[in-house]
């Protein structure tokens, strides 16, 4: 799992939020709480105050979560993994590498096990 984001300040102020949850052991706790206030870009769903109030609703140590929000500690590995991404193609998301692959977009769960499949073939 990598950060790419592309809708503006808000998308990179919630991957440097949930990165600090990830710190805590509750990326995916705290990702499923992103998308379900999402509401728009730019449109204040993930300002600073909305993000820790994410945190303790999922009950994270707050004091450590907003200190690392607002050092913003994970804005330069954020940032390194949006650049890491455009230079291998990823305009997007969601987005893939399957054995150097890039794939784009959702597919088809049967079209991505294939080429799971593949890669994970001899010579693959």
């Amino acid at each position: 799992m990598r950060h790419f984001p592309v809708l503006g300040a808000e998308s990179v102020l919630a991957s440097q939020a949930a990165e600090c949850a990830r710190r805590q052991d509750r990326f995916w706790d705290y990702n499923d709480r992103l998308f379900a206030n999402q509401r728009g870009v730019e449109r204040g769903a993930f300002s600073p105050g909305n993000l820790k109030r994410f945190a303790a609703d999922l009950g994270l140590d707050t004091a450590r979560f907003n200190a690392c929000v607002d050092g913003l500690e994970t804005g330069a590995l954020v940032s390194a993994q949006r650049e890491q991404g455009v230079q291998l193609g990823v305009t997007g998301t969601p987005s893939f590498l399957v054995s150097g692959q890039l794939v784009a977009g959702l597919l088809p769960w049967e079209s991505f096990k294939a080429l799971i499949d593949k890669a994970l073939r001899p010579g693959g």
